[in-house]
């Protein structure tokens, strides 16, 4: 009898021991995300970056109608604001306990006579306070500020898209949230044109390039869909428009898709939690590391 226990403990320890062994040799053959103090910004080092597989799967489609969810009761900020069409719609403004806003310029394409440190209103309501401030530079708001940052058809318009995103992280607290829609290329008037490389935005990042960077105006003038884009009127019209770009930013500097804006994120550390495209749009959903 003590034999046959002893036996029986043997191959029960055996079996543990090579299922420990199995486990911790499938862990190590998984790709590990960048350690939460280093950017591949530093290194540059997309090589590790990829390592990090991404699926298309991993894409929903359909409209995105409960990401209020993410930001029900918390404090936000919203770049490039306001944006009713979309972030509006989406009850984003009506779940948030407090959202500021903040624009390049007191008027642009988009908007008319904003005024700095004025009430944000939303359903005749203050929900925040209007900021006139640069998507890349946001002086006088302090670290760690808001729960939330949300950005709907912005980024797309910033020539250094790294920059920006290292300036939201900084505003925002561990464990916040960072919400961006974007142009879906293949429904827009950008349909013509590449994706950008996270090799060429990191370069730019390294470069420093300034918002009034123009190194795309020839690509975007040729490729541009005139057609799908009313507001920009004739090719000498929107050329004009075009290099006057710091002034007004109706540029698309870059183009994106899921894929992209994936690598982006994990490579500045900000873990993906959701991904999606609707109509004309996509939208990514991060949550910067604690």
């Amino acid at each position: 009898m003590y034999r046959r226990t002893h036996v029986f403990l043997l191959i029960i320890s055996t079996v543990s021991i090579l299922s420990l062994v199995t486990l911790i040799v499938f862990h190590e053959n998984q790709p590990q995300r960048p350690q939460p103090s280093r950017t591949c910004l530093k290194s540059a080092n997309t090589e590790a970056l990829f390592k990090v597989p991404f699926f298309p799967m991993m894409v929903h489609t359909g409209n995105p109608s409960k990401i209020y969810h993410w930001v029900r009761n918390k404090t936000g900020l919203e770049i490039g604001g306001p944006s009713p069409a979309t972030w509006g719609v989406l009850g984003i403004y009506e779940a948030a306990a407090i959202l500021d806003v903040t624009n390049f310029a007191a008027t642009t394409l988009w908007e008319k006579e904003l005024r700095h440190n004025s009430p944000f209103m939303w359903n005749n309501r203050r929900k925040g306070t209007q900021y006139i401030r640069d998507a890349v530079d946001l002086k006088g708001i302090p670290n760690n500020t808001y729960d939330f940052v949300i950005g709907s058809h912005v980024l797309e318009h910033i020539a250094n898209p790294f920059k920006a995103f290292l300036e939201w992280l900084r505003i925002l607290k561990d464990g916040g949230l960072l919400l961006l829609i974007l142009p879906l290329k293949e429904r827009t008037f950008d349909h013509n044109r590449a994706v950008a490389s996270i090799q060429h935005l990191i370069h730019d990042y390294h470069k420093q390039v300034d918002e009034s960077d123009l190194s795309h105006m020839d690509e975007i003038i040729r490729l541009h869909d005139l057609a799908m884009d009313p507001p920009a009127g004739n090719i000498e019209f929107f050329t004009n428009r075009s290099r006057n770009n710091f002034r007004n930013r109706g540029l698309h500097q870059h183009v994106y898709d899921q894929q992209l804006l994936y690598y982006m994120f994990i490579c500045v550390n900000i873990n993906v939690k959701y991904q999606i495209t609707w109509e004309s749009h996509q939208l990514i959903v991060g949550q910067k590391h604690f």
